[in-house]
């Protein structure tokens, strides 16, 4: 429809900053950020957002979207490999290989060899790559960011963080903004779609849920994403459903189910 990948962003997080903005009254009913250092995650987790959500739309825009789709899942060992450093759990062969199991499957999944050989794969790897360790990041801080917020307000600040440095690159880069002409409005009726489904949902439920899981199997859990999208692909627009995805998509399920049996003694 003629929209940037900076444009998309945007429309979510404007869309996500008023509707979390709407619950400003109990932001800091009960507890709230006292210290310049937990000011400073916040803002982290939102500077985050917007690697997230701009690195992702460039990886899709520049290559095959297999690419951005499979790397977004290298999280996972950044992830877990912080919570072994960090000591917040003890290493274990059951975990690694649950997590080998979903990177494989998410390789088979989407078919990414093949892609490689396409034009823009190169770019579009360092991108994703780049998307995922910003995914990572706000994985491994909200945990810690949980102890002075309440849910909605770090799901507002994210929101927030990544609506203001939206408008700064837009203001330092104008080229980024690509006139909408006539399409107006089917660009913020699908906005609206992406605003709840893109930026409110999945942030609202991550910041509720990651400090009640932890960092490692909340990063576990949200690979189920890539078995929902290629079966909804499949059902919803056609899309071919062959032996090799159905494979990936078991290993990606196993892979959750295996982590999740080893982490069974969690509190």
């Amino acid at each position: 429809m003629g929209p940037s990948f900076l444009q998309v962003f945007l429309f979510e997080v404007i869309f996500a900053t008023v509707l979390f903005g709407l619950f400003a009254r109990t932001f800091f009913r009960s507890i709230r950020p006292t210290k310049i250092s937990q000011w400073v995650g916040l803002f982290a987790i939102g500077i985050d957002t917007i690697a997230v959500g701009y690195f992702l739309f460039l990886a899709f825009s520049l290559g095959p979207v297999a690419i951005g789709a499979t790397l977004m899942f290298m999280y996972l060992p950044v992830v877990y490999a912080y919570s072994l450093l960090a000591g917040h759990q003890s290493f274990s062969i059951k975990k690694l290989a649950s997590i080998c199991l979903i990177l494989l499957g998410a390789v088979l999944t989407t078919e990414i060899l093949s892609s490689f050989q396409e034009p823009g794969a190169l770019p579009a790897v360092f991108a994703a790559l780049a998307a995922s360790m910003g995914y990572a990041i706000v994985f491994i801080l909200t945990p810690s960011v949980a102890k002075y917020t309440t849910p909605v307000f770090r799901s507002f600040a994210a929101s927030a963080i990544g609506l203001i440095g939206s408008l700064i690159i837009l203001l330092f880069m104008p080229n980024l903004w690509f006139p909408l002409e006539g399409n107006l409005w089917p660009v913020l009726g699908i906005a609206l779609v992406l605003g709840v489904i893109g930026q409110t949902l999945p942030v609202i439920t991550l910041m509720k849920g990651l400090p009640i899981t932890g960092s490692s199997l909340g990063g576990v859990l949200a690979s189920i994403e890539l078995p929902i999208a290629v079966v909804s692909a499949a059902l919803l627009l056609g899309e071919s459903l062959n032996l090799l995805k159905l494979a990936g998509v078991a290993l990606v399920l196993l892979g959750i189910v295996f982590y999740n049996l080893s982490d069974r003694d969690r509190v």
